[in-house]
């Protein structure tokens, strides 16, 4: 932290002092985060949630990185010895700071601006782990360096504390987390027109996942080495899982075109809090093109005296683009109570909030809405829903942009 000679703390010092403590604190919350703590995820409403809060705390320690470096006055003099380990956390400090500051500016954005690419995911991946090596070096800083409080005082006991916490969640996720993680065996890669279907049995103890869920998949191969997440579409027996994964950037395509049976994955879930078991009586669910795999899912777990009144839109190009339509078809013929329209745009034009109405049959403002699909989609339907009066009374939806 930064530190004042006494007598001359002023109202700008010790702005930068507290933004300095909060600062602190707050990257030991997000490496906190990081770790993909369980207790957290339902409290927040799902792991995307937590990502979110992830993403816009280090935005905030940005600003007060920012605060604390530009307004901070520093004097040590008589207060570190010469050749200590606490002048040397001193000199490690300021370059310590910029190098975090530099770090969450990669790590909050995700396309540099005014040119037409993004920062690669491996190069934010690895700049999220600098970020912790860094915050090892603040805490050396905070430790060494006693002015101007002890750990007697309240505000030193409060950084040891976030130090502790920091750190040990920093150790977790480079060592620890591979005790979440269980191996699979990929049993069948069904290359269909619209995803790559993907089968794997467990190879050992297997995950814990329910309908909605997603998990963290990479592949012992390389160029698939990297853990990316992705919907759980299918719950099958003897612990099998199942992914449908579309080919949207450089992972899916070459995990497309390399992935083969026999291969070993390392998967780690399940994650998410998308289930229509939080939805109410009357429900709505609209997928968009690869937006289906959670209700896949989730239509596989209906039973035939499912009580809820479920009607599902699955918007596609055409027939050929659906997905697991057959499961779908099967799920719809077995409970009564779901019904089942494909919306294929090439013929019935551009899905829009009058298209949806169309096919329901209740009140929409009764209704509890499932949405999985693009962004823009979701928020331009909501936005004529609301326009038309026709807004649901939940709405349901995850976020898979993680950076």
């Amino acid at each position: 932290m930064t530190y004042f000679a006494a007598g001359h703390e002023t109202v700008r010092n010790q702005i930068a002092l507290s933004a300095g403590v909060v600062a602190f604190s707050m990257m030991a919350v997000n490496l906190f985060l990081a770790t993909r703590p369980a207790l957290v995820e339902p409290m927040v409403g799902g792991l995307d949630r937590v990502y979110e809060l992830h993403k816009w705390i280090g935005i905030s320690v940005i600003v007060l990185i920012l605060i604390h470096t530009q307004l901070r006055f520093v004097q040590l003099e008589g207060v570190v010895a010469p050749g200590s380990l606490a002048e040397t956390s001193v000199k490690v400090a300021e370059p310590a700071f910029y190098a975090m500051l530099i770090l969450l500016l990669v790590s909050a954005v995700k396309r540099l601006p005014r040119l037409p690419y993004e920062i690669p995911y491996h190069i934010w991946r690895q700049s999220h782990r600098l970020v912790g090596v860094v915050f090892l070096a603040l805490v050396f800083h905070q430790y060494f360096v006693k002015a101007p409080f002890t750990a007697a005082d309240p505000v030193g006991w409060w950084l040891n504390m976030m130090a502790i916490i920091g750190v040990g969640s920093f150790l977790y996720t480079q060592f620890g987390a591979v005790l979440r993680r269980r191996a699979y065996r990929v049993t069948s890669v069904t290359k269909h027109v619209a995803a790559t279907i993907v089968e794997a049995e467990p190879l050992g103890r297997g995950l814990s996942t329910r309908p909605g869920n997603f998990a963290f998949l990479s592949a012992r191969r390389n160029g698939l080495r990297e853990p990316h997440p992705f919907t759980v579409s299918g719950i099958l027996p003897d612990g099998k899982i199942q992914f449908s994964i579309r080919g949207l950037g450089d992972y899916t395509r070459r995990l497309r075109d390399l992935l083969q049976e026999g291969d070993k994955l390392l998967l780690e879930g399940g994650y998410g809090q998308f289930s229509y078991l939080r939805g109410g009586d009357l429900q709505v669910w609209v997928a968009g093109g690869i937006g289906v795999t959670p209700f896949l899912a989730m239509a596989d777990d209906l039973s035939p005296n499912e009580a809820r009144q479920i009607v599902m839109v699955y918007c596609v190009r055409n027939r050929a683009d659906a997905v697991g339509i057959e499961r779908l078809e099967a799920a719809a013929a077995r409970s009564a109570n779901f019904t089942l329209h494909l919306f294929e745009s090439d013929t019935a034009g551009r899905f829009d909030a009058a298209a949806l109405l169309a096919l329901v049959p209740f009140e929409m403002g009764r209704a509890d809405l499932f949405f999985c699909g693009p962004g823009p989609m979701r928020t331009g339907l909501l936005d004529q829903l609301k326009a038309a009066g026709k807004t649901p009374a939940h709405v349901y939806f995850e976020r898979f942009e993680f950076r």
